[in-house]
């Protein structure tokens, strides 16, 4: 089938991860305002860099939330009233100005850690805002990849192209128990993928990734964590001792 032919998902089905992407700015945006707290409570009057950053980051940052807030509100939600299918392109987007937002924080947070003298646990709370915020994006990006596959999955035949998408031990059981592959994946496995995927810097066992664009996405998410945890959370740790 071509890719043309999945060019808009269900609103019902795309409401539970275009929530994961409010879910991630929210959180954003409270990092964000603990951030410039730690700006403000310091003297940096007479650092240049310090200022420089701190002015790009916030205009960047506040460009993205406005533009989210208006896909959100503008394009998404009157959809989503009228249960009128989600364009992917859109959804994409929103995906995009979503990571750019965790990614603005993120740098943000390790300027403050080398610029600012902040507390070991605020610095603890601030990586696990970081943590979730980044995760439920993940979340969104996993699904908006699997999802043709799962369009896909019953008009396969012997001349049609390889799915790419995640194979879940639910599907690899129906088939060799059941014979058959009416199993489709919901938000608790997304999130259960997500979330052991970070812990663990790699698929959770049994999951299987198929195509290059997930195996990138993999990658990318955990030299993400990789920052979160060895970067953020060891600075803290190290700074209590």
């Amino acid at each position: 089938m071509s890719e043309s032919s999945h060019e808009s998902v269900p609103a019902l089905s795309s409401r539970p991860y275009l929530y994961a992407l409010v879910g991630s700015m929210l959180i954003g945006v409270l990092l964000r305002i603990q951030i410039i707290r730690h700006y403000i409570n310091q003297s940096y009057k007479q650092d240049i860099f310090l200022n420089f950053i701190r002015d790009f980051l916030l205009t960047f940052y506040a460009l993205l939330l406005i533009f989210f807030l208006y896909l959100l509100f503008f394009k998404w939600l009157p959809r989503l009233r009228s249960r009128l299918p989600i364009s992917r392109g859109l959804m994409r987007l929103m995906g995009i100005v979503t990571s750019l937002q965790f990614v603005a924080n993120m740098t943000s947070v390790n300027v403050s850690i080398y610029r600012l003298h902040i507390e070991s646990y605020k610095l603890l709370v601030e990586s696990l805002a970081l943590y979730v915020a980044i995760n439920l994006a993940f979340v969104f990006w996993y699904w908006f990849f699997d999802y043709p596959l799962r369009v896909t999955l019953h008009q396969i035949s012997s001349n049609a192209y390889l799915p790419q998408g995640i194979l879940f031990p639910e599907e690899q059981m129906e088939e060799r128990f059941l014979n058959s592959d009416n199993w489709l994946p919901g938000p608790i496995d997304y999130l259960y993928f997500t979330i052991l995927s970070s812990n663990c810097f790699g698929s959770p066992e049994g999951h299987l990734l198929v195509g290059n664009r997930l195996k990138t996405l993999q990658i990318v998410h955990t030299l993400f964590m990789i920052l979160v945890f060895i970067i953020i959370v060891a600075r803290a740790i190290n700074t209590l001792t």
